[in-house]
């Protein structure tokens, strides 16, 4: 699957459009991301570590969001690239980890699985962000993954480590999850191809 990440992030940074509606994408998906923290964990006033990754999530929302903006060179970008598939994927995951996390463990452990669903996605964010900067042309473009990937790395390995202490607890290891959201982003990536190459096409053809 990281080949085929890397071809299609390779083809639509070719058409500057394209990368902007991407970036957008990238900005909406960490939006989820801090919404889900602020409505669960967050929804009363959390812990310094909390606090911490919520700032994070949210500024990562900004930043895309204002990348987008400077590649366009407007401030008006409402365009988005896969929006639905992406937007399905977050979701489908965040659900479906809920529901496989109460099962194994018998309760509904709204941290564990805040834990549990930060792991898996910023595993998926740590293969996706480093080739997207490698393939990208813009070098503001690159130096923000640059600190976006130093940011998520700064929390990830110790909300991982706790993640995967109270799934041991329960008999578990994060494999399952982990394989779980390989399916669920096969289908993510399978409708960005598809869009890319026709927006490819199209733009060829014009």
């Amino acid at each position: 699957m990281r080949d085929r990440i890397q071809a299609v992030l390779r083809q639509l940074v070719q058409v500057p459009e394209l990368e902007v509606r991407w970036l957008h994408t990238l900005s909406l998906l960490e939006f989820i991301g801090a919404r889900k923290i602020s409505r669960t964990v967050a929804d009363r006033h959390p812990s310094l570590e909390v606090l911490a990754h919520l700032a994070d999530e949210t500024r990562h929302a900004f930043t895309f969001k204002r990348l987008a903006c400077e590649v366009a060179g407007r401030e008006d970008v409402t365009e988005f690239l896969s929006v639905g598939a992406a937007s399905a994927w977050f979701q489908a995951l965040d659900r479906q980890l809920a529901e496989w996390v109460t099962g194994v463990t018998g309760t509904a452990d709204v941290y564990l699985h805040y834990l549990l669903t930060t792991a898996v996605v910023e595993r998926r964010a740590m293969v996706l962000y480093p080739l997207y900067k490698a393939a990208t042309r813009h070098a503001v473009v690159r130096e923000e993954l640059g600190r976006v990937v130093v940011e998520e790395q700064s929390h990830r390995r110790a909300i991982e480590d706790a993640c995967q202490q109270r799934l041991e607890k329960a008999g578990v290891t994060l494999e399952p999850a982990l394989a779980l959201e390989e399916r669920l982003f096969e289908t993510f990536l399978t409708q960005l191809e598809k869009d890319v190459a026709q927006a490819l096409a199209g733009a060829q053809a014009a």
